[in-house]
């Protein structure tokens, strides 16, 4: 990522220097006419300026096109979810919304959410996601014209990466929402060679190799759910994998250590808001590690899962490439292989998390299963079929207090329509045969069957098959979700 040009410092009446705040509030209308004319406004230096005062300044250049392209209401559902490749689909890049300057001025927004190590370890991300113009920005607020003074959120999204600035409403969020990192390198290279987060996977590593075998024992499960169940689940509710409470006082340490490396990418003051809100919600000792072996690799390309216990003996510990650590408070999933994809997302109030209107409320979380309840209901309920299939693709979960239309595009973000399809037996993928079996139906030969579903399943014959023909005019998954949750009672869906 290259470095925004510097350049000397605006003069006025004889050599005294204009003050940040009066160029804010003093001249910002005028550098907002010059910016929209395309103009390189006054040449600018904004090293030294803080989020919020870039923020203004930014804030002013817009012209009334990029303010349409650039805010979103401060309760907009979409600024609950953290799946970077739906988050903002289809909106304008920076690189062609916003001119030289405008796009000068983000870079400094940008480098304000990370520290200079974060910014090092983005670099190759950022380059290789079509460089830094080639992600969105977008301005969740309610009072546009003043948003920099207000309750205001900028994201700043690419197709590996998504950063927030703190959310000034104080909803209940750390660094501003649950973001996400990660880089396309190493691909399927053993400890995720040549990748600049590899640090963060060789940090988890040594707490691995400093749990003693009972420990690591409770530490393993074989697979991983969904990457995208960022969704905090709070003091009540079970964890998987091995306690940091529960750890040696050496492992601990090591735990500890771990934690300030995936911190490292943070600011000061990113850094003390998290932790802030983990040791408010139990601390370090109640978050859990879970390593997943499936994923754990020796140098050969072998796998902890496929080995007998003899050959694990034999070659010791493997380095575990995706791996989750939860909490009440807080939820991590890294994936390591092919490639990094993370995601972190840490809350001050689990009961206070969602986002947009609120729809109704739950004393317990929903887990997948729950949640894959919910939705096969709706399907039946919204298309009058008996047979449906939503394989277990969640992109979110339910958790306990307020349940809002946020809550539900983590479960739908792409916003999926419903459709029922026509399908033959013979052109059934085998999960949906599986499936049909489940659901009390043997699927007979040359036979036709109506089931309910989402579109994307149409264009997935390795999951669904090939229907014949689909009837649609059903609506999206998420508004029929929404509009059942808002009437019910989710207390039945209950694991």
């Amino acid at each position: 990522m290259s470095k925004p040009t510097e350049h000397k410092m605006m003069k006025v009446d004889q050599e005294k220097t204009i003050s940040r705040r009066t160029f804010i509030t003093g001249v910002g209308a005028a550098a907002g006419l010059a910016i929209t004319r395309g103009e390189q406004w006054l040449g600018h230096n904004y090293s030294d300026y803080s989020f919020q005062e870039l923020f203004s300044v930014f804030e002013q250049s817009l012209s009334e096109t990029q303010r349409k392209h650039t805010f979103l209401a401060g309760d907009d559902p979409m600024r609950q979810v953290t799946l970077t490749e739906a988050a903002h689909k289809g909106s304008p890049h920076i690189g062609t919304l916003y001119n030289n300057h405008q796009i000068g001025l983000i870079r400094h927004l940008y480098a304000s959410l990370l520290s200079s190590q974060g910014q090092k370890w983005m670099q190759n991300t950022i380059n290789l996601e079509g460089r830094f113009e080639g992600s969105v920005l977008k301005i969740y607020s309610d009072d546009i014209g003043n948003a920099s003074t207000n309750n205001s959120q900028v994201v700043i999204n690419g197709g590996h990466y998504m950063l927030r600035s703190s959310d000034l409403s104080n909803s209940g969020y750390a660094l501003g929402g649950p973001i996400a990192y990660g880089q396309q390198l190493g691909n399927n290279n053993y400890q995720v060679q040549g990748n600049a987060f590899k640090v963060h996977g060789d940090a988890l590593n040594q707490l691995h190799k400093a749990l003693s075998a009972s420990e690591r024992n409770l530490a393993y499960k074989t697979s991983p759910p969904n990457e995208l169940l960022l969704q905090t689940q709070g003091i009540t509710s079970s964890t998987s994998g091995v306690r940091i409470g529960q750890v040696s006082d050496a492992a601990k340490e090591v735990a500890q250590e771990m934690m300030d490396t995936l911190f490292a990418g943070f600011t000061e003051t990113q850094k003390s808001e998290a932790w802030s809100a983990i040791d408010e919600n139990g601390g370090i000792d109640s978050l859990s590690v879970t390593m997943y072996t499936d994923f754990g690799f020796y140098p050969d390309g072998a796998t902890y899962s496929d080995l007998s216990q003899e050959q694990r003996r034999s070659r010791g510990i493997p380095y575990v490439q995706v791996w989750r650590i939860e909490g009440p408070a807080f939820t991590m999933h890294f994936k390591g292989h092919p490639h990094v994809h993370a995601y972190m997302n840490i809350v001050r109030d689990p009961q206070k998390i969602a986002i947009g209107e609120v729809l109704t409320s739950t004393e317990k979380p929903l887990d997948q299963s729950a949640t894959n309840r919910l939705i096969d209901t709706v399907l039946k309920h919204q298309t009058s079929e008996l047979i449906t299939f939503f394989p277990e693709m969640l992109l979110g979960r339910i958790s306990p207090g307020a349940v809002s239309t946020g809550s539900i595009y983590t479960l739908d973000p792409f916003g999926n329509n419903i459709v029922v399809a026509d399908i033959r037996t013979e052109a059934m993928s085998s999960q949906l045969k599986q499936n049909l079996i489940k659901q009390g139906r043997t699927p007979q030969k040359n036979q036709t069957y109506k089931v309910a579903t989402v579109d994307y399943m149409l264009r997935r014959k390795d999951i669904f098959g090939a229907p014949e023909d689909a009837s649609k005019g059903f609506g999206t998954l998420r508004d029929a979700l929404i509009q059942f949750v808002r009437d019910k009672d989710l207390s039945a869906y209950y694991g």
